[in-house]
């Protein structure tokens, strides 16, 4: 009735071909399946394309489990029983985030800044020449760091602009994306610098600003 296109896969195996097959937009993941856990499926998923989004659909409502999922890359995370207008508004959501980004992105030239060149147009990432790669909102909250040299980003401006205004997660799962981040651009992991109580900002560590 949204005018979705829907694909269903009944366990993780299936899935996986699925996905290479069907090639969709966003995935909507459980984490109890037949064969293999939703959090195992989604490294699998990341392994062939880190930057698909992915929402978790899951009755397991505990925080510790919604903080597991977002260190492993999830966009958002819904509890069953859940209204299905919840569901709809979250994946436009994150449809309407996804596109607003292509639209910037469309009009930016390559960052670089010291040992740092983020790709806008080809959404790559590279660390003294090497290829990073990152989930699609980790991608996104270094692009938006970074092209706001120096501009502190509190975890709920973080939230509002990487989440999406109408996001209804909490400020730990900006922390737990920020540390994923920075383990996979180190040794340059410096370069996202915290303010603590204030947020976050991007600046090149001395030693290295004679690389921009």
């Amino acid at each position: 009735m949204e005018g979705y296109e829907a694909f269903c896969a009944y366990n993780g195996n299936e899935a996986i071909q699925m996905l290479k097959k069907t090639d969709p937009d966003i995935i909507l993941l459980d984490i109890m399946l037949p064969d293999i856990d939703g959090y195992n499926l989604l490294e699998k998923i990341h392994k062939y394309d880190s930057a698909r989004p992915v929402i978790f659909v899951t009755a397991q409502d505990k925080l510790v489990n919604r903080i597991l999922g977002f260190e492993l890359g999830a966009d958002d995370y819904i509890t069953k029983p859940f209204n299905t207008k919840e569901l709809v508004l979250k994946i436009k959501a994150l449809w309407r985030r996804m596109h607003q980004t292509r639209s910037i992105n469309d009009d930016k030239r390559t960052i670089h800044k010291g040992r740092i060149e983020i790709h806008p147009l080809l959404r790559k990432v590279f660390v003294d020449g090497e290829e990073r790669i990152l989930t699609y909102k980790e991608f996104d909250t270094i692009y938006l760091l970074a092209r706001n040299y120096s501009h502190v980003y509190s975890r709920d401006q973080l939230l509002n602009e990487i989440w999406g205004f109408d996001y209804t997660g909490n400020t730990r799962a900006v922390d737990i994306l920020i540390k994923r981040l920075r383990k996979k651009i180190e040794p340059c992991d410096g370069y996202i610098q915290t303010l603590y109580g204030v947020g976050y900002k991007f600046e090149v560590n001395d030693d290295d600003k004679e690389f921009s």
